[in-house]
């Protein structure tokens, strides 16, 4: 049984209304998909949970995920 929805899927509900969740980017060379539980963003690289971003706006989650990911410039 496959639990994710597909692409295609997420654009049919989309189209009517239903807003999907989750978010797929590519950072660093690394797929990182952004999925939103309670009022968090859960990042995942594959199966496993890297990060935690407490927003519900998905640009803001991934706006403070890079902030976070990005070493500290001198």
């Amino acid at each position: 049984m496959v639990k994710e929805t597909d692409r295609l899927s997420q654009a049919l509900l989309r189209r009517h209304g239903i807003g999907v969740k989750q978010k797929r980017i590519h950072f660093r060379g690394r797929d990182l998909l952004f999925q939103l539980h309670n009022a968090h963003y859960n990042v995942f690289n594959g199966d496993r949970c890297i990060a935690t971003v407490d927003t519900n706006n998905i640009n803001e989650a991934i706006k403070q995920f890079k902030a976070l990911d990005n070493p500290v410039e001198k």
